[in-house]
Formats: structure tokens, sequence, C-alpha cells
């Protein structure tokens, strides 16, 4: 999962770089591409947290309802 993460982060500063002039390009240090990735990596591990939290209480949902209609009949 986390390799996921690390190619799309990759592929994001890649295509970034490549929209960059040359010379804006030059003024930008690995560092800052450094940086760049870990925001990135950083939001979307949040993102997959985020999703996750909701479709773990759609799941608690779905059961309660589940076991709501079990008992009303």
């Amino acid at each position: 999962m986390s390799n996921d993460i690390h190619n799309v982060a990759e592929s994001v500063i890649e295509r970034f770089k490549q929209e960059l002039t040359p010379e804006a390009l030059n003024c930008l240090s690995a560092s800052d591409f450094d940086k760049l990735g870990m925001l990135i990596k950083n939001t979307i591990a949040k993102d997959r947290e985020d999703t996750a939290a909701q479709l773990e209480s759609l799941a608690r949902q779905l059961k309660a309802d589940i076991e709501y209609f079990d008992i009303s009949l």
C-alpha cells in the first residue's frame, strides 16, 4: 500500500517537473521536491484514512440496519 503511495507521489512530481519552465526548474532544489513528495504522500495517506473511516461507519450502519430488519421480522 505504501509503495502505491510512493509511486503516485513520484508520478505527480515528474508531471509537475515536466510542466515547469527550465528556469523555474533550476530554481528548485532536490529537497524542494522531497518536501513536495512528503506532502503528497501525507495527503494521500490522510485521504485513505478518511475513506477507511467512512467505509467503517457505513459498514456499522449496514450491520445495524440488517440486525434491526432481522429483529423486526
